[in-house]
């Protein structure tokens, strides 16, 4: 044998103990890179999930150009199943130097191995393999390169599968993504085709719905970036409550962050919404945010995952959150807010075919101690507040609408309920400078610095806004029982109308001496001794009776002594700093101040006590102010 041939004998032995040396390398990389992997998924599943939810390696079987490792997924068990949720994954690693397949495809990546990922039946999934006839759920290719980024090619199944009386239709998915190494970034999509859970009660479809991220972990763990969610339609049908449908539902989430502080928007829309097939308009919502510090948003999102896990394993009727729990959530708001962060709310709008209402918010928080035990804070920790409220009356009309309709009200009374309450709150709400009408619409705004609350500019104490809330919110919007289709307008409104008995007993009870007569159109009349209020004499008019021993509204006027000296600019002073009661002078050179209360719709007693409890609060308040402009 020649020197050249054995040269070229030798040279091919080198190269070939090269390359299974490479290829065996390659192999041995990817064993310590799964590690790595294997220890940042378990880490991912315990700080996001549970603990109780980890993969572990059951088996590694190393060779020169291929090799095969097997994981088993384990979630934390129930209460109400025997079997053990495993879920045991194979991984086929090709992990050939030179992989002609791959070359002959044009797909040629040095130094690279091939993941080809499957499921093996185990108890707990043995159902599934039925459903998808013997075929592993899973067809996952991944492609691995030196620098340990992975490439993600995989194919889930279609399935269709009953448990108990839990019937699951999947009608298969794709995953594509992009994974650095030991998980360092994930950029991809998960496109899912349909999903429909029914029991038989409740059903459940998802169709056209798609996950993507673009994300890495930040200082925290939290994952810094933009994700989302895009859901094609969905529809919630059940036999004991209306069929709730939304369609076009897109959701976006981005975040950063920057020495420990996080900032960013959450985009939420929803193109149609419907109930029972009946068109709700189109939802939006923007929110931005500033100066969050990361590791205190990390732990109470560790805190729900904990609460959550829990939940899984408690028996049903457990308490689901302790007070341990909630002196930690209340710790870590009281830490949240100690770098005074900023919240906005760039709108929140409702948009039907009938109009478009909306809600602005920007508000920033600041630094408040706990309170002593730690539940809860010792103020309310908002340094300042700017809100814009913009309400459209012919889309309010047409909600409330739908909604009496859904109760079972005829379409025209529904119509004529509706316009009738919409346009007695927004009245009310424009007598009382808490809004400016604007053409179809009502403006507020609200503000809130220096521990004082205004709307419109003037200030108002909570107590007021809320006593004015609840005397317009008419019953019939919280009605248990629809009203019967069967009864006039009229009919329907008979037994939620105000009875004058329900005044008598307030003013009973908070000591008034009064007197039930008829005024001039037979409408009931409580004449009530003024007492100590400063007034000559005080009147509660009952306005709209007929001949209904029950009335539609209320005029509380109180008049007072006409050898008072009288200024018109007092009265007009007082309506431009006040907007509950109106003051006038009347005819015989009397001061007069009156108050409305409407009980269309229906009202409740704490309602019409805090209204009249208001308004002789007023009379004395309006006579002080008389006797010192002497």
């Amino acid at each position: 044998m020649n020197k050249k041939l054995l040269g070229v004998i030798g040279a091919a032995a080198l190269l070939s103990a090269m390359y299974a040396g490479t290829s065996w390398y390659i192999g041995e990389r990817v064993r310590e890179e799964s590690k790595d992997v294997l220890e940042a998924v378990n880490s991912y599943l315990a700080k996001n999930w549970s603990s109780q939810a980890q993969v572990t390696l059951r088996d590694y079987q190393s060779g020169v150009f291929s090799s095969q490792a097997s994981y088993l997924l384990s979630f934390p068990a129930t209460k109400t199943s025997t079997l053990k949720p495993d879920v045991l994954v194979v991984n086929h690693i090709t992990h050939d130097a030179l992989p002609l397949t791959k070359i002959a495809s044009g797909q040629f990546d040095w130094l690279s191995a091939s993941i080809h990922t499957r499921l093996e039946p185990t108890a707990f999934t043995e159902a599934l393999f039925k459903a998808s006839g013997g075929k592993s759920l899973i067809d996952g290719h991944t492609q691995l390169n030196a620098k340990g980024v992975a490439k993600i090619n995989w194919v889930i199944r279609p399935v269709d599968h009953t448990q108990d009386t839990v019937r699951s239709r999947f009608a298969g998915a794709t995953l594509v993504a992009e994974l650095g190494p030991a998980l360092s970034y994930t950029k991809g999509e998960l496109k899912i085709e349909a999903l429909n859970i029914t029991d038989g009660k409740v059903t459940l479809d998802v169709k056209s719905s798609r996950l993507h991220t673009d994300t890495h972990p930040g200082q925290s763990g939290l994952n810094i970036g933009a994700s989302g969610a895009d859901i094609g339609e969905l529809t919630l049908t059940s036999l004991n409550f209306p069929t709730i449908g939304a369609k076009k539902i897109n959701t976006k989430l981005i975040l950063s962050e920057k020495d420990n502080l996080l900032s960013g928007q959450s985009h939420y829309e929803i193109e149609r919404v419907t109930i029972d097939k009946k068109d709700w308009g189109t939802l939006s919502l923007t929110a931005s945010y500033d100066k969050l510090n990361s590791d205190t948003v990390k732990s109470l999102a560790d805190l729900y995952s904990d609460i959550i896990s829990r939940s899984l394993n408690n028996e049903p009727d457990a308490d689901l959150m302790t007070s341990a729990d909630l002196k930690q959530f209340w710790g870590y708001v009281q830490t949240l807010v100690k770098n005074s962060p900023a919240i906005r709310l760039d709108p929140i709008t409702w948009q039907t075919g009938d109009g478009q209402s909306s809600i602005s918010l920007s508000t920033v928080l600041a630094p408040v101690d706990l309170r002593s035990g730690g539940m809860g804070l010792n103020s309310t920790p908002i340094q300042s507040l700017d809100a814009t409220i913009a309400l459209s009356r012919a889309m309010a009309v047409g909600l409330l609408s739908a909604g009496l309709e859904a109760s079972g009200v005829s379409a025209s009374q529904a119509r004529t309920t509706a316009d009738k309450e919409i346009g007695h709150v927004l009245e009310v709400a424009n007598k009382l400078k808490l809004g400016t009408l604007k053409g179809d619409r009502l403006v507020a705004q609200l503000t809130f610095k220096d521990n004082a609350f205004k709307v419109n500019g003037q200030a108002i104490s909570a107590e007021s806004l809320l006593t004015f809330a609840s005397s317009v919110v008419p019953l019939v919007w919280l009605a248990a029982d629809p009203v019967s289709t069967s009864d006039s307008p009229d009919e329907a409104a008979t037994s939620r109308h105000l009875d004058p008995s329900v005044l008598a007993s307030i003013l009973t009870a908070a000591d008034f001496t009064f007197e039930e007569v008829k005024d001039e159109q037979g409408d009931p009349l409580l004449k009530v001794s003024p007492g100590d209020s400063g007034a000559a004499k005080i009147d509660m008019l009952f306005v709209g009776c007929g001949t209904d021993p029950t009335c539609e509204d209320v005029l509380l006027r109180a008049t007072y002594s006409p050898n008072k000296p009288i200024a018109l600019k007092v009265a007009n002073d007082w309506n431009h700093r006040n907007r509950w009661a109106r003051a006038y002078v009347n005819e015989k050179h009397e001061a007069v101040i009156e108050m409305d209360i409407s009980a269309y719709g229906g009202i409740g007693r704490d309602a019409v006590e805090g209204m009249v409890n208001t308004f002789f609060k007023i009379v004395r308040d309006f006579s002080k102010e008389l006797n010192e402009s002497k």
